[in-house]
């Protein structure tokens, strides 16, 4: 969860015990002078998500772990690169590269970039799924 000031994050550790974090928020990604600038400010949000994001996966890991190791370190950034990675790859590369092959049948862009996001939906759905 995030706040105005603080984030927390609550994860259940394998003993059944809910182990709770709570970081602060740098107020100088919200309240600068370049934050009312609405592309630039969307940007660093949208940055400072992902970060978060990874810092509660992070956390999430190393209480999984529990005390065996801790997903600090390269082994962290090395794994969130490759998701990131494997994340572009399949679900916008893939369906680029198939579509750069179908694009000589279909006549219409319009049609083109359809039948592209059905397959990128239809993709998504089937790895929701697995």
């Amino acid at each position: 969860m995030r706040g105005r000031r603080a984030f927390t994050v609550a994860v259940r550790a394998p003993d059944g015990e809910v182990v709770v974090h709570r970081g602060l928020l740098n107020p100088a990604v919200y309240r600068a002078r370049w934050s009312k600038i609405p592309f630039l400010r969307g940007l660093v949000l949208l940055w400072d998500a992902l970060a978060l994001g990874i810092k509660a996966l992070l956390f999430s890991a190393d209480v999984a772990l529990g005390e065996e190791a801790e997903f600090k370190g390269a082994t962290a950034w090395f794994s969130v690169g490759l998701g990131l990675l494997l994340g572009v790859g399949i679900f916008f590369l893939v369906p680029a590269v198939v579509m750069s092959f179908l694009d000589r049948y279909v006549t219409s862009a319009f049609v083109s970039n359809l039948l592209e996001g059905l397959l990128r939906l239809g993709m998504f759905i089937g790895y929701v799924a697995l």
